[in-house]
């Protein structure tokens, strides 16, 4: 396994892209979540707080394991707090 001393330049480089657009990505995937809550709100559907609550649909949580869908058929990434 590769340490980061033993990465080349254009290796380091790629990781240091790599980290940028996942972190831009976060940020827009923060950006539509708070978007996506705005309109649930707008439309009177305020649900509890409850964390991980679906933006998608009505489920109130997500159930299952990462990498998986929910009960409701949806990623993880589609509810709210898992991004």
């Amino acid at each position: 396994m590769h340490t980061e001393h033993d990465l080349t330049d254009a290796q380091q480089k790629a990781f240091e892209q790599n980290r940028a657009d996942f972190a831009e990505l976060k940020k827009q995937m923060r950006g539509f979540a708070e978007t996506a809550n705005s309109r649930l709100d707008a439309s009177d559907l305020r649900r509890d707080l409850k964390p991980h609550r679906c933006l998608l649909c009505s489920c109130s949580e997500f159930r299952g394991t990462p990498g998986d869908s929910c009960t409701c058929g949806h990623e993880m990434t589609s509810h709210d707090g898992y991004y």
